[in-house]
């Protein structure tokens, strides 16, 4: 069990992710150009990688809410930007 702290690879690109991701919202809300799709498709990245992250730390409960946030987040995005 990997509890100790280290960071995985998953753990590492989840982070990077999450700045693109807030990087990506930001261009959209200050520019005309047309994100959506690819803000969306980030956040189901982010909710993969953040499961293959706590799979890999054996962290699922620690990390659930975590879970949970990024799939509510998917699915507001999803539904603002498409719905």
């Amino acid at each position: 069990m990997n509890r100790t702290g280290e960071t995985t690879i998953w753990g590492r690109i989840y982070n990077i992710l999450n700045i693109a991701v807030v990087i990506m919202i930001i261009i959209r809300l200050l520019t005309d150009m047309n994100f959506n799709m690819l803000i969306v498709c980030l956040f189901a990245a982010l909710l993969v990688l953040g499961l293959l992250d706590s799979l890999d730390r054996n962290a699922w409960r620690e990390n659930m809410f975590r879970h949970i946030f990024d799939f509510v987040l998917l699915v507001l995005f999803a539904v603002l930007y498409f719905g």
